[in-house]
């Protein structure tokens, strides 16, 4: 029971993962089980950030199942099915479709955790890192430089951990191109790689990451490192927040001063 109940994804997730792997959207699925299309994607991100990898491939109107999902979804659907048949047979009635009865209740993911992406092409580096890190963190993993920036371009993330040798696009080249994107540039890059020439970290520093480490990993230095960056970033955040604000109330101080010095103008020539 213990293994099930570390193992095994919750039930709703299983559900909303079925439903957006068999239809095809997620606002499909979410039709079909009666919530909200954001109740699905909490589920399936939630369901993601368990078992540390990705499952779809998101765009506007599609959530495609990749490689992992497609492996994933062979096993999920039909033992599903199985055991809704199963228990409608205990119950005395066994239906030729399975379908939901009722709502399917929320997924409550904690918002409220950072999220790190991880890119690298190795999967037992993956789940190293995911295990490390995935208890003060909700961790998505993508497994190509392609597959990353393509996540990026929908889903925010507040730090990536980021491997150089990969293929088709290296760690250098998906460095560059984040930094290049303005939407995306203040986003804290860390490099986690078996390069230690030190040509290999001035490289990556001057590309824009923000630190660079190399395997095998100290656990509480990588900690440390993630947690001291995401802290620089909330901060330099907060603190441009605080400066619009003050530029807004300056601007609207001057507007008014303004229209003092031209009804006092206009005062004085009547």
């Amino acid at each position: 029971m213990k293994y099930l109940k570390r193992n095994l994804p919750p039930l709703t997730a299983l559900l909303a993962f079925e439903a957006a792997g068999r239809l095809g959207t997620f606002t499909a699925a979410a039709e079909e089980l009666n919530v909200s299309r954001e109740a699905v994607s909490r589920q399936i991100r939630a369901m993601e950030s368990h078992l540390g990898v990705i499952l779809f491939k998101r765009d506007a109107n599609r959530a495609l199942l990749g490689p992992l999902g497609e492996r994933f979804y062979a096993t999920v659907s039909p033992n599903l099915q199985a055991i809704a048949v199963a228990a409608r047979e205990l119950a005395g009635d066994a239906p030729t479709e399975v379908l939901p009865q009722s709502p399917t209740p929320e997924v409550h993911e904690d918002d409220s955790l950072p999220t790190l992406l991880i890119v690298d092409d190795t999967p037992t580096n993956i789940h190293h890192l995911f295990g490390l890190l995935s208890d003060n963190y909700r961790v998505i993993a993508q497994t190509s430089g392609a597959e990353a920036l393509s996540y990026l371009s929908g889903e925010p993330v507040d730090l990536i951990l980021l491997d150089i040798r990969m293929p088709d696009l290296d760690g250098y080249q998906v460095c560059e191109r984040i930094k290049a994107t303005a939407s995306l540039a203040d986003i804290p890059i860390i490099f986690v790689t078996s390069l230690d020439d030190p040509t290999d970290e001035t490289r990556g520093l001057e590309l824009g990451a923000c630190d660079f480490i190399t395997r095998p990993i100290v656990p509480v230095v990588l900690r440390a490192r993630i947690r001291s960056h995401i802290e620089l970033r909330q901060a330099r955040i907060a603190l441009e927040n605080l400066l619009v604000r003050r530029a807004d109330r300056l601007q609207k101080a001057e507007d008014m001063l303004a229209r003092l010095v031209v009804e006092i103008g206009q005062f004085q020539s009547s």
